[in-house]
């Protein structure tokens, strides 16, 4: 089976109770992520080391990309999450993981049902298509610069455009977006059907061309997961909403 599993943010208890629930078995299934599996909450470095224990891919998230580059000394560091992470004698290993993420990762199916594109946040509606500006990304060098770039920005961090694709920092209810700026996949017509996480507080939803998975774990929502081979979504509750303290 092959499963895509909503923002992490180091909540790797929840991770755990996903992957039991699934029965999630990394000899014959598929795990991948839609970014952000580190930051905001308190354990990314266990989180990743789950994730590569039990065999996970990822695409790059806008929190991915502020510990890579935090570390990095590119940007100051602000009020985050990392500590356990950047004190880890295994940070480099760990944060290889997401220096090696992809920008855009695509699932061919059959022609019943339409290609599947996982990315982090959203899609411009200038790109011609994901599937050009995806090749475009992965074919530069991988440097400092490289997460910098306003493709991968745009990738990791919409959530709200104008028809034009200039963007809005803006996190709450699509319906409260300001004028003229609406939610990205308002103005998304591409083939592939979008799954995407990044956005807590529009929580899980799905319509017709697209699906988020980010249902705010570490705000007390859920971590939620989607099996493309059999369209089933299962999610675990924030273990802070059951009491858990840390």
């Amino acid at each position: 089976m092959r499963w895509i599993v909503g923002d992490v943010h180091g909540c790797v208890r929840e991770l755990d109770d996903l992957l039991k629930l699934i029965r999630f078995d990394p000899g014959t299934d598929e795990l991948w992520s839609c970014g952000d599996l580190v930051n905001t909450g308190p354990e990314s470095a266990q989180v990743l080391r789950l994730w590569r224990d039990a065999g996970g891919r990822t695409v790059i998230g806008n929190h991915d990309i502020y510990a890579i580059l935090a570390r990095a000394g590119r940007v100051e560091r602000r009020k985050d999450k990392l500590e356990e992470l950047f004190a880890a004698d295994d940070v480099e290993v760990l944060l290889d993981l997401l220096r090696d993420a992809l920008t855009v990762q695509f699932f061919r199916r059959d022609g019943k049902e339409r290609d599947v594109a996982l990315l982090h946040a959203g899609v411009s509606p200038k790109w011609r298509s994901i599937e050009e500006t995806a090749a475009m990304l992965e074919a530069k060098e991988r440097d400092l610069d490289w997460f910098q770039l306003p493709e991968v920005q745009f990738l990791t961090r919409v959530r709200c455009c104008d028809p034009a694709g200039n963007q809005v920092r803006f996190g709450g209810k699509p319906d409260d977006a300001p004028p003229p700026f609406r939610p990205w996949d308002d103005f998304y017509a591409g083939d592939a059907f979008v799954v995407h996480g990044h956005w807590a507080m529009r929580g899980f939803y799905r319509n017709e061309r697209t699906m988020g998975l980010d249902s705010a774990c570490v705000y007390g929502g859920k971590l939620t997961a989607w099996c493309l081979d059999e369209d089933r979504v299962e999610s675990v509750p924030c273990r802070v909403a059951l009491g858990y303290k840390g």
